[in-house]
């Protein structure tokens, strides 16, 4: 089976993330992806360009972490298994469900996460909304994801990425009231 590949902004205490910021992924406390740009550089990467049909912004933090499957690493991703992150070392307040194929996945984390802070868990298909004392601090507002250019089959998968991103933010501003 393959890998569920999770990607989109990341932010820490509402902020982008230097480049290189680590980004793991894990399923019962086991390590089952980390982000990578490519196969030469790991961790985040900053969108060099705006892109105000997707919401981006120059200077957005991004990042693909492939979770790989039980299939592939014992004990990793089944349909539906929770996927929990680590976004240099801090705790992800999202959780995301695995699913093989792509996913569009925003995260945001604290430095010093707040205790009994919640967690939301979206349904597939959907960016979370950040807790409410960081809605304000951030403009997410949805799938805010650009692909940064690279070269090749990268490139490749990453502007069919950035496609489907696109569509899915169309097709929810659409059903806004």
């Amino acid at each position: 089976m393959p890998p569920a590949t999770f990607y989109g902004t990341v932010t820490v205490d509402g902020r982008s993330v230097s480049d290189g910021t680590t980004v793991i992924a894990l399923i019962d406390g086991k390590e089952c992806g980390e982000g990578q740009r490519d196969t030469s550089r790991k961790g985040t990467w900053t969108a060099t360009e705006a892109n105000p049909e997707d919401g981006i912004e120059a200077g957005d933090s991004l990042y693909v972490v492939d979770v790989v499957s039980d299939s592939q690493v014992p004990g990793c991703g089944t349909e539906g298994a929770t996927v929990t992150f680590l976004i240099d070392g801090n705790p992800a307040h999202e959780k995301g469900q695995w699913v093989a194929g792509r996913n569009p996945f925003n995260l945001t984390a604290r430095t010093s996460p707040s205790a009994g802070q919640p967690t939301a868990t979206p349904s597939a298909g959907q960016t979370p909304t950040p807790p409410a004392d960081e809605a304000e601090a951030s403009d997410d507002g949805g799938f805010t994801w650009w692909p940064a250019a690279a070269g090749g089959a990268a490139a490749l998968a990453l502007v069919a990425i950035g496609a489907a991103l696109w569509q899915a933010r169309r097709t929810a501003r659409r059903k806004q009231p």
